[in-house]
């Protein structure tokens, strides 16, 4: 200890002779010829460098596409504007159905054809069902909605039928029978 406060000791006292002396020119050629001999080492880590910057840059590419690949995504437009277009067609069609029901409900008719008529709409509002409950959970395309839309037209047709059948019995005798030798 006693060595390194001397040492301290003496460049303090010569400070100023230190500062004013210059080295010579061999010893500055020499410390050159080494900075350029360590040149083609500091080329080598940026080589180094990169490839470890394109390794990052592949990796965040593979993970961009595999998020970007399995992410769950929203209904695209189109299934947006099927389901849209779907719910006008359902409110256009059930509120045509709500009346015709309507009118079956105010006329009399006979047990068995209302019998009939309750079975046939069970049948269709079933597949109905099931049938909507797959185009709103997976599968809203322009094929099931236009199942779904013919569902509906089934449903009116068959209100329809059991309307003509209730005016048709409404009807006197010789107007039935003069119907019926048209229609053969």
């Amino acid at each position: 200890m006693q060595g390194k406060d001397q040492l301290e000791k003496f460049i303090l006292e010569n400070r100023e002779s230190f500062d004013s002396a210059e080295p010579k020119g061999d010893v500055w050629n020499d410390i050159e010829s080494k900075l350029e001999f360590n040149t083609p080492q500091v080329q080598k880590s940026y080589v180094g460098w990169y490839w470890k910057a394109a390794v990052f840059l592949l990796l965040g590419a593979v993970g961009y596409l595999l998020v970007d690949r399995y992410e769950v995504k929203p209904a695209n437009e189109m299934e947006a504007t099927t389901v849209e277009k779907f719910h006008e067609l359902e409110t256009f069609y059930t509120a045509l159905i709500a009346n015709k029901k309507e009118r079956l409900e105010s006329e009399e008719s006979s047990e068995g054809a209302s019998d009939y008529l309750q079975v046939e709409m069970q049948e269709l509002d079933e597949i109905y069902t099931d049938l909507k409950e797959l185009f709103m959970e997976s599968q809203p395309s322009e094929q099931v909605m236009e199942r779904l839309v013919h569902l509906l037209r089934q449903k009116l047709k068959v209100m329809d039928s059991q309307l003509e059948i209730i005016e048709r019995e409404k009807l006197p005798e010789a107007m039935k029978s003069e119907l019926s030798e048209t229609s053969m």
